[in-house]
């Protein structure tokens, strides 16, 4: 699932889709709320609203301006997924890392994968704030050693640069 398109980036994002052999997905519209980060939130939530109402063990999401660090990031990046997990992370822009790859305190949420049974606590975080702070301390997050994808260069929806 990809959360929040915007017509600009549509043409860039179809093109790292079909650069990472990605063909089965769904592009969700972006939610515009008075506030950015929670708007973001917003459209995080809603899939994992459908994905928990849908039954699915798991859900993938991305968003709209993540780039392979490599042309194989993606199958990388699920051969990597761990047995157990809350949240998969492909990458995070700061957070405390341990050997195992658990990350703590983070924030980066480019593209990941969450876990049916962490959904109800995904979804209980106040919609006010950043979905990816809000979410710090609540779960077992793991982040992808390398890091599988980064956000694209350019104009950041959340910080506005």
């Amino acid at each position: 699932m990809i959360a929040g398109r915007t017509s600009a980036r549509l043409p860039l994002l179809i093109n790292e889709l079909e650069r990472q052999w990605i063909f089965d997905y769904e592009i969700w519209e972006s939610i515009y709320l008075p506030s950015v980060k929670a708007s973001i939130n917003a459209a995080h939530r809603q899939i994992v609203e459908f994905a928990k109402e849908a039954g699915w063990n798991e859900v993938l999401i991305a968003e709209d301006d993540f780039v392979g660090t490599h042309e194989n990031s993606f199958k990388y990046f699920m051969s990597k997924k761990p047995e157990d997990y809350d949240i998969y992370l492909s990458m995070v822009y700061m957070g405390d890392i341990d050997n195992d790859n658990c990350v703590r305190n983070f924030s980066g949420m480019t593209m990941y994968t969450v876990h049916s049974r962490f959904y109800d606590t995904f979804l209980s975080v106040d919609p006010e704030e950043h979905i990816d702070r809000a979410l710090n301390g609540l779960g077992k997050y793991v982040v992808c050693n390398p890091f599988a994808f980064i956000q694209r260069n350019g104009f950041s929806s959340n910080t506005g640069k």
